[in-house]
């Protein structure tokens, strides 16, 4: 197929073809009379660019993605969902990528507003450095905790650093988690990354938003939250004291974090310090405690189980 009627098959103007060329993304063939020749297998390569392109993907991202998708073997079904899975992760990646992107545009365009309707430039001034604040301790929560977790994390503790740094405890406590943060690494053992990364290209932010705020609300909650879901979590509980469980990776998985939490500094360092930085978080953690004393007092049986300290 000439570039002429691919552009037209694939509604993309010449300019863009010529680019997608010179960028490595399609490589048609050579006529002997000098005219470029797209098999069907590069037309298809640059419908899947029109999309990606069209969706806001930026040419390192759709490179990625469409390599991981030609590697997919149908033959070999094991190596064709590894790659499925590699895609989908990649995808889901670009996603949460772009929803954090928005999230915070839509926080600066409010601001923006706020500023047009009353003119409060030290006020603006102020949410914007609480606004830095908190994109900063998030960044360093991604570091930190790699994959799925990574994101789940952030998203669990971003409602509650968006409150202003007004005083010296505050500003300690911020500059703790900072350091914290800094110099702390999550390391994932080998065994247990392909769980994390098949949970990142399973969930996308919006999800991780809605896990979240199940948790704040079952929290929140917690004895009609029990009154509704007592057989469910009685049945979980039996499964979660079975060898079954034990073998895999989410069990795995609870014992690498909790030996992490422990050792790390994360819950004797970093959890108080959000405590003194964030009120709201400080009555969640509060919430949080009753609740645990109110599971136990519903099921003693899970105090003397290894799943729970």
């Amino acid at each position: 197929m000439l570039i002429n009627e691919v552009c037209q098959t694939c509604s993309l103007t010449k300019k863009a073809v010529e680019y997608y060329i010179k960028q490595g993304l399609v490589t048609p063939m050579q006529q002997e009379n000098g005219y470029r020749d797209f098999p069907d297998s590069e037309v298809a390569r640059l419908k899947k660019i029109s999309v990606l392109r069209n969706l806001g993907v930026p040419v390192s991202d759709i490179r990625e993605i469409l390599s991981v998708q030609e590697n997919i073997n149908p033959v070999q079904n094991s190596g064709a969902c590894e790659n499925k899975f590699t895609q989908n992760k990649t995808l889901n990646n670009i996603l949460n990528q772009r929803h954090r992107e928005i999230t915070l545009m839509q926080e600066k365009q409010q601001l923006l507003a706020e500023l047009a309707r009353n003119q409060d430039w030290e006020g603006i001034q102020d949410r914007l450095w609480q606004l830095q604040k908190k994109q900063t301790v998030l960044e360093r929560l991604r570091n930190a905790f790699p994959s799925y977790y990574g994101d789940f994390i952030c998203v669990h503790f971003a409602p509650y650093l968006c409150e202003p740094v007004q005083t010296q405890e505050q500003q300690e406590a911020y500059d703790t988690i900072v350091t914290f943060l800094d110099n702390t690494q999550f390391v994932i053992p080998n065994d247990l990354r392909e769980f994390l990364d098949a949970m990142s290209a399973e969930f996308s932010e919006a999800d991780y938003e809605k896990m979240s705020s199940g948790m704040r609300g079952a929290v929140s909650h917690i004895e009609q939250y029990l009154d509704i879901n007592d057989e469910t979590i009685r049945q979980c509980m039996e499964y979660m004291q079975t060898e079954e469980y034990r073998a895999t990776p989410a069990y795995r998985m609870k014992e690498v974090l909790r030996q992490f939490n422990r050792e790390s500094g994360y819950d004797d360092i970093f959890i108080p310090a959000m405590c003194r930085l964030s009120q709201s978080y400080r009555e969640y953690h509060e919430s949080l405690q009753i609740a645990d004393r109110k599971f136990l007092e519903r099921y003693p049986e899970w105090k003397g189980s290894d799943y729970y300290e």
